[in-house]
């Protein structure tokens, strides 16, 4: 079973610790406005976009990441600039292949 739950982490202005089966992983926007995560993630889509989610409702100014999450970070509404993904709250959405 996954599961993925709001926690508190030094160094972070939120984190997320993503339980994938007996394995915890964690990811969050740090104080310095970052999106990262553990490395040995099973899960990067589902931490990428629950932390996406968090970002848009929380009204975050400014998000970077890098280009490690194995998905098209343009998709969400980043901007590569510099060599790293920047984006704010109102810039960032949800991406779906649904055809509409």
């Amino acid at each position: 079973m996954i599961s993925v739950l709001l926690t508190k982490k030094a160094g972070f202005r939120f984190s997320y610790e993503l339980t994938d089966g007996d394995k915890k992983f964690y990811g969050g926007l740090t104080d310095e406005g970052f999106l990262v995560f553990q490395e040995g993630l099973t899960q990067k889509e589902l931490m990428l976009r629950t932390l996406v989610f968090k970002c848009m409702n929380d009204f975050v100014p400014e998000i970077k990441t890098r280009d490690e999450w194995e998905q098209d970070l343009t998709r969400y509404g980043f901007v590569k600039e510099q060599g790293l993904y920047r984006a704010s709250w109102d810039m960032l959405k949800f991406p779906h292949d649904c055809g509409d």
